[in-house]
């Protein structure tokens, strides 16, 4: 269900509190301007930003499930506002609104605080990257500017086992994994004879640059195999392709299995490199872990609250497709 709507002048007052709440909390402790944040700073003259026709209201859109939780502000292709309040952060309410602006808005850049570090993490976990420039707003206020890093033209379409994007398919599979941690695509095509398997082709400009491979059982979809063709790995489309796939299984969890970060493994900074991609793109720690191949895994899921029940029925069917598969979860 979409929550989010173009906001309304009867919206102006609760807009103010929200952003008033996140000024005061956020960056009250870094400045420690008592008369801007507890005098000038308040809800009547900030609602009156926001009467019916301004530009600052036809601007906004909230995010509304019954109680107004979140705000974005958009102007041209520039964020110039986005807050949440605090009570209902970390529900992915955030982010919600930032892929509706990403998808709707065609937004590209945004300015941050130079000290909100927090703010910067989850601008980065969506795609966006700093760029180096850097303003200091009203003398004081550093502002460094990001902007979303997305080749053009990126899409996902399934890829059935008698296309010709198959045979390159192939070759991406072959160079991007060790023959010891590769399936061939055709044996995977075979377990996936139930329908509960989808080979996705990862598209930049009409052109093949990658797939996954996602099992799919009730509300779970397991990213099985993420590759992207070495000539456009670090350009952002795998953070793209793993955006689109959460739009793709919108009322799904998709689950991936990480090796853990271990720095007596001779490859822990490829671990890194891998467990620090999910994160950086909106999969949460699910505090669950599984072994099998000699090999420790975390457990991270696109949704906070990642449902093992569900995860271990996953893992049963899985069994049924490849029976040496036979992974535990435990808590450490």
């Amino acid at each position: 269900m979409n929550f989010i709507r173009r906001a309304l002048s009867d919206d102006a007052s609760r807009i103010a509190e929200i952003i008033i709440t996140n000024y005061r909390i956020n960056f009250y402790p870094i400045f420690k301007d008592d008369e801007f944040y507890f005098r000038e700073l308040n809800v009547l003259d900030m609602a009156a930003e926001y009467t019916e026709n301004s530009q600052a209201l036809k601007n906004t859109f909230v995010y509304d499930d019954g109680a107004l939780k979140g705000i974005i502000r958009i102007n041209g292709d520039e964020i110039e506002k986005l807050f949440v309040e605090p009570q209902f952060q970390s529900m992915g309410i955030g982010a919600k609104l930032l892929e509706f602006a990403l998808k709707n808005m065609n937004v590209k850049y945004l300015w941050v605080l130079e000290h909100n570090r927090r703010g910067i993490a989850f601008y980065r976990r969506h795609g966006f990257e700093l760029t180096g420039e850097k303003i200091i707003e009203d003398e004081y206020v550093p502002l460094l500017k990001m902007k979303i890093n997305i080749p053009d033209n990126i899409y996902l379409k399934k890829v059935e086992k008698n296309s010709p994007d198959k045979l390159i398919l192939d070759r991406i599979n072959e160079e991007a994994f060790p023959e010891c941690e590769r399936n061939s695509l055709d044996a995977l095509y075979s377990s996936g004879l139930d329908g509960r398997l989808d080979i996705i082709g990862i598209y930049c400009n009409d052109e093949i640059s990658g797939f996954l491979a996602v099992r799919r059982f009730g509300k779970i979809c397991y990213i099985a195999y993420f590759a992207v063709c070495h000539e456009k790995r670090s350009t952002g489309i795998g953070s793209r392709a793993l955006h689109l796939l959460k739009n793709l299984y919108s009322s799904g969890h998709i689950v991936a299995e990480v090796e853990s970060p271990d720095q007596k493994c001779i490859n822990n900074n490829i671990r890194l490199h891998r467990y620090d991609f999910y994160i950086r793109n909106g999969f949460f720690k699910t505090g669950w872990y599984s072994f099998y191949d000699d090999t420790e895994f975390e457990i991270l899921c696109s949704e906070k609250n990642f449902d093992k029940p569900e995860f271990e029925k996953f893992t049963e069917y899985l069994r049924s497709i490849v029976p040496d598969h036979i992974p535990s979860l435990y808590r450490k």
